[in-house]
């Protein structure tokens, strides 16, 4: 394998670890593209392909069920919304798929995150239900009991807020992480990073885009009034609902961050 440099290459272990899936791991070229919390992403090419190789973090912190998002990832390549799949190993946690080539965009445009968001929740799949309060517990469960405090009170309040405004006609299956760098191919009318995946309320999702994406008011409202237009709902309905969930998102993802190891 070629001299690496930094961050910028895999260990060896990881090169021998995906000889299975990659047989010929040790001479492609790599790029290091994204180290986050809880995974590291790398490109892995040839002259005539690539691959997005994952290194998945630890499974006691997420709790993400990867053999069940990798079923539901192959459900979604096929009906053309995700990239295809090459392989998974479960236990070195490692994930293959194909790598898709995207131009590059500072600006994010709520009307291409507002009709991935409809075309999601179009899909019609066999996938988990998201159960929120379950999701909070664990990660109220990974931080000690005096940081949990303050978290409990709010959960406890939005556990009433979640009853009074989950609706049935809301439900659908869910992305429930888009950003915009989730967006990818020449269109950018493929999806990634699928493990938060599930059905779910579509308000949620919006809300969940909203937070992610660190979208102000203007790019709220014109996400929202994007999604209607895709959609057909009533605008108002759209803007009104997805404020009722920003709270719930952004708990869930304040909780989320205090949990990280």
């Amino acid at each position: 394998m070629e001299k690496r440099v930094g961050e910028s290459y895999p260990g060896d272990e990881l090169v021998r670890t995906l000889v299975p899936i990659l047989p010929n791991a040790s001479a492609l070229s790599w790029q290091l593209i994204r180290q986050g919390p809880a995974n590291r992403v790398f490109k892995a090419s040839n002259d005539v392909e690539a691959w997005a190789v994952k290194q998945l973090g630890p499974d006691t912190f997420s709790a993400v069920d990867y053999p069940n998002v990798y079923r539901l990832q192959q459900q979604l390549s096929d009906v053309g919304v995700a990239p295809a799949l090459k392989g998974f190993d479960k236990h070195a946690r490692i994930w293959v798929e194909s790598w898709i080539e995207t131009p590059g965009q500072q600006c994010i445009d709520t009307a291409l995150l507002a009709t991935a968001l409809w075309r999601v929740h179009q899909c019609d799949v066999d996938a988990p239900t998201l159960a929120l309060v379950p999701v909070w517990q664990h990660y109220l469960e990974q931080l000690p009991s005096r940081e949990a405090r303050p978290f409990v009170a709010q959960r406890d309040k939005l556990t009433q807020m979640l009853a009074k405004h989950s609706r049935y006609d809301d439900y659908c299956f869910c992305h429930n992480d888009l950003s915009f760098a989730h967006l990818v191919g020449e269109n950018r009318d493929k999806v990634i990073d699928w493990e938060y995946a599930a059905i779910g309320n579509r308000y949620f999702d919006l809300a969940a885009c909203i937070v992610i994406n660190e979208l102000d008011t203007a790019q709220i409202n014109s996400l929202c009034d994007a999604y209607a237009g895709v959609s057909g709902f009533q605008r108002e309905t759209v803007r009104q609902q997805t404020e009722i969930f920003l709270p719930i998102v952004q708990f869930t993802n304040d909780l989320w961050t205090a949990a990280l190891p």
